[in-house]
């Protein structure tokens, strides 16, 4: 053998032993480190720690790509940084995101007081799920949980989405939602909200939060004081809204009291909105009058206040500068900060933050009751998450066993909403329309598309796209309207506004159609009196839209009542 291909053997031998090596300490240097975090004195931990590493402690950032750079590994390991945000750009697939918190638990197990990270993320369900990989069952929206008012539901997917969350190795979820949707035009919380009922609201939130923190995982309710009577997006938006102590009081917080009442609530995130009779000039994210007068010393939440991310535009645009922002939510009250995507603007944080808090700018004892409530937060929470014993296998068995369960429960979601016909819907509309009729449908999805040939293989369909520009939408009708004067009945697969617009084409054509609301129902509310038929599922993903098509176009049977004011 020449002594090239044997030093080539030789450079790969001592690589493998060198990642099996490295494999080997990063399993034991994580059981090592966080075992004596959790029963160490949080108080000893404090006073030993810089002025780098409490700051690191209120921190969490995320990240773009779907690994960490080596500025994250350096951060981490320093103990600059001490929590992470995942996002679904940070996910490829199961393993690579198993792979992906082990190196974010690895690194801060490098540091020099090994305190186990926050690795968070948001799993609501329905419309907002930030991991997701091939083959991964999802959990139902909040709408069609609070449509079937059965609290067993909202269990079933905590479940779910905790038993994803600890394979994954994440720990923290920015879930549930706990806004009171009373705005009819609200976009951005929709169906992310239970109910318009705070009392249903409350109910569905206890059971998501306690199944959350059986399971070992810290729940975070959202958005404090609520987002539910907004009608815009503070990702792109800095508004304020104009509602009364009175009516927040009895409806918004209403949930976030009893939560709080019986200590329930490790966590509560605040929203980036202007609450003109609470604070005219400050988003609530930045008002010490709402996080400490309202939520800290009114209402005695005594766990961990998170922000809302600070890069948001709500937020960005009120203040102009991350450092700005940061001071602003420190002194709040709140004591975990978010800063979710640009490199460039942690960088400036970390940089200039410690020079805060030496020239007297913001105050270091209370940055160590912040710390000291994190570290409290971690061993009540991350004890219970790393230590317990987990059998992957058993966990993966119920996961299957849960999903299915869900996709029986997904049709007590299923409403309704109007009909001139009786069900099941094809039976009774060949009855009306003759059985030679020809229908179409006009799919937003190909999962629509599937199902469509499933239940209705004769109709034709016409892809309309899930969310396509004004433009081309405009265009696609403009080809397709003389088309569909051919056909008896058109059936609408609706989002939002776009196939809304395909729905007032029928409308002024006088052509009889039906409606199935994947997404906002709001959007398929103002054809009650023209459509022959309007069922709502709250989401486009499964297992509710297998479900409204089954209710729909087989059992006829509907178990879901309307969750929102009208």
């Amino acid at each position: 053998m020449h002594a090239t291909k044997k030093n080539s053997i030789l450079c790969i031998l001592l690589v493998l032993v060198f990642i099996s090596f490295t494999s080997i300490n990063i399993n034991a240097s994580e059981k090592a480190e966080i075992g004596g975090f959790f029963e160490a004195d949080i108080r000893k931990i404090l006073s030993s720690m810089s002025i780098e590493e409490k700051i690191g402690q209120i921190l969490i950032f995320g990240f773009k790509e779907e690994d960490l750079d080596d500025d994250y590994r350096s951060w981490l390991s320093s103990g600059r940084v001490g929590n992470i945000k995942i996002f679904l750009r940070n996910v490829e697939s199961r393993e690579q995101l198993k792979k992906l918190t082990i190196l974010i638990k690895y690194h801060t197990n490098l540091s020099k007081l090994g305190i186990p990270p926050f690795i968070a993320t948001d799993m609501e369900g329905g419309l907002v799920n930030h991991i997701r990989y091939d083959d991964l069952p999802l959990a139902p929206s909040a709408a069609l949980i609070g449509a079937s008012y059965n609290c067993t539901n909202s269990i079933l997917a905590s479940r779910l989405i905790a038993l994803t969350l600890r394979e994954a190795g994440i720990n923290m979820n920015f879930a549930p939602c706990i806004d009171v949707l009373t705005n009819p035009e609200n976009r951005v919380i929709s169906t992310r909200a239970y109910s318009s009922d705070p009392l249903e609201v409350y109910f569905m939130a206890r059971a998501f939060i306690r199944e959350h923190e059986r399971l070992g995982l810290m729940a975070v309710a959202k958005h404090f004081p609520g987002h539910g009577m907004t009608d815009f997006d503070t990702h792109t938006s800095s508004l304020s809204v104009a509602i009364d102590k009175e009516e927040l009081e009895e409806i918004h917080l209403f949930p976030y009291k009893y939560l709080i009442k019986e200590n329930l609530l490790g966590g509560c995130m605040v929203s980036h909105v202007i609450y003109s009779d609470l604070d005219s000039f400050y988003p609530a994210s930045l008002s010490r009058k709402i996080v400490s007068g309202l939520l800290r010393e009114k209402l005695g939440f005594d766990g961990v206040i998170i922000t809302d991310d600070l890069e948001m535009d709500a937020s960005e645009d009120f203040t102009g500068d991350i450092v700005k922002s940061f001071i602003l939510s420190f002194r709040s009250g709140a004591d975990l900060i978010l800063v979710s995507h640009t490199k460039e603007k942690q960088q400036k944080l970390l940089e200039r933050a410690p020079q805060l808090f030496e020239k007297g700018i913001l105050s270091e004892e209370l940055l160590n009751q912040k710390v000291l409530r994190i570290l409290k937060a971690k061993q009540r929470y991350l004890s219970r998450f790393y230590n317990s014993h987990v059998n992957e296998d058993e966990d993966q068995t119920l996961a299957a066993s849960t999903s299915r369960e869900l996709q029986t429960a997904a049709k007590e979601g299923i409403v309704q909403i109007s009909s001139i016909l009786d069900m099941p819907f094809v039976d009774n509309l060949n009855e009306y329309l003759g059985s030679e009729f020809k229908g179409v449908f006009l799919a937003p999805s190909s999962r629509f598309v599937e199902l469509a040939d499933e239940y209705l293989d004769a109709w034709d369909i016409i892809y309309i796209r899930y969310r396509p520009g004004k433009r081309e939408n405009e265009r696609k009708m403009q080809m397709h309207r003389e088309k569909l004067k051919n056909y008896d009945f058109v059936m609408i697969g609706m989002v939002n506004q776009r196939q809304a617009e395909w729905a007032q084409l029928c409308v002024d054509e006088e052509i009889p159609f039906g409606i199935l609301s994947m997404q906002n129902p709001f959007f398929a509310l103002p054809f009650t009196d023209d459509a022959h038929f309007i069922a709502t599922c709250f989401s486009p993903y499964s297992p509710e839209v297998e479900a409204l098509f089954e209710c729909v176009f087989h059992t006829g049977e509907f178990g879901g009542t309307f969750p929102y004011q009208q």
